[in-house]
């Protein structure tokens, strides 16, 4: 009790300080520079920050902390509301919150983001962010979406929307795409020279092969049958077609250099929940910035049908987006 009554008088105190500084929501098209240009924001606040914290993080990476904190929360204090407390916790390590690939999935995350981010906005943290969705499109088709409403127009109120509408994708001015895809792009209808392709590139992972148990959150763990020292080599059934998810894939980019992914399918309507998953993983492994390495059924430009899909594993800087395409009638 005492200390739900703490952070609720920091948190009503903290009404009568100024008005915030007002944050930014940049959306756009993949490849036209807004995690660039976010982050030479990033930079540019270093000794503005000094005192008062900053943080960049993926918004992946944030919402799995959140719920890391909300959970160790309610564990010492079952009784007790755990947003205001996580709000001001958070709210105290940085008052400049940078993200990347703003975005909204499920239920869980859009009730705790609309109550967790009016606190914060009004305890004064400034957010600056970035997605391909503009606010009003955040979480369109969502169950009880009614309910996120109000969160979208906080969300208006307190950052200035930047639409950078162009469709150039600057990426492609700086990757020579089929030297790329030489190196860590094979195609399994090789055969034996891609095996032994795979093979010398694990193999430099250094180390006997082994299986290992990688550390998630909250206890959770998963297991990797194939890893050295700095390799792992997964079928893609191991990875996308388990019930796995954004924790276990960022923890397997963290752990590894270097991923390789063997017997790729063409991803159609059939395995969209696959594609998904796929598209989550490679979006954890460019954050990591951990080299991806794939055996595929088909070239790459071909992986995707009935899909509006980008996929890009060097130089990529935004969210990949997968999404079945609108079928004329």
């Amino acid at each position: 009790y005492m200390m739900a009554r703490h952070v609720h008088q920091q948190i009503k105190g903290a009404l009568w300080l100024p008005p915030p500084t007002r944050g930014m929501y940049i959306h756009g098209s993949v490849g036209v520079g807004k995690s660039f240009c976010m982050d030479l924001f990033y930079d540019t606040c270093k000794d503005i920050t000094h005192y008062r914290g900053r943080r960049r993080a993926h918004f992946h990476e944030f919402m799995l902390d959140v719920h890391q904190r909300i959970h160790q929360f309610k564990r010492d204090h079952p009784k007790q509301d755990p947003i205001p407390f996580v709000a001001l916790e958070l709210a105290h390590e940085a008052q400049l919150l940078c993200f990347d690939e703003f975005q909204v999935t499920d239920i869980a995350d859009a009730l705790i983001l609309k109550r967790l981010f009016s606190l914060m906005f009004h305890i004064g943290v400034v957010v600056v962010s970035t997605s391909n969705r503009p606010p009003d499109a955040l979480y369109e088709g969502g169950l009880n979406r009614s309910l996120f409403l109000p969160f979208i127009d906080s969300l208006k109120e307190t950052c200035d929307v930047i639409s950078m509408d162009t469709t150039h994708d600057y990426r492609r001015d700086a990757i020579n795409v089929e030297n790329n895809q030489s190196n860590s792009y094979f195609l399994t209808c090789n055969g034996t020279t891609t095996y032994n392709s795979l093979q010398h590139i694990f193999n430099s992972g250094g180390g006997n092969s082994r299986n290992e148990a990688i550390p998630v959150i909250m206890g959770r763990e998963v297991k990797v049958s194939r890893a050295n020292e700095k390799c792992a080599w997964f079928d893609f059934k191991e990875l996308c077609h388990q019930p796995l998810g954004a924790a276990d894939y960022i923890s397997i980019a963290n752990r590894f250099d270097t991923i390789i992914i063997d017997n790729v399918p063409q991803l159609g309507a059939n395995h969209y929940n696959e594609a998904r998953r796929f598209v989550t993983l490679i979006d954890a492994l460019y954050e990591a910035r951990t080299k991806l390495v794939i055996s595929a059924q088909v070239a790459l430009e071909n992986l995707f049908v009935d899909f509006q899909a980008q996929l890009v594993t060097s130089d990529g800087d935004e969210e990949i987006a997968v999404e079945e395409k609108k079928k004329s009638r």
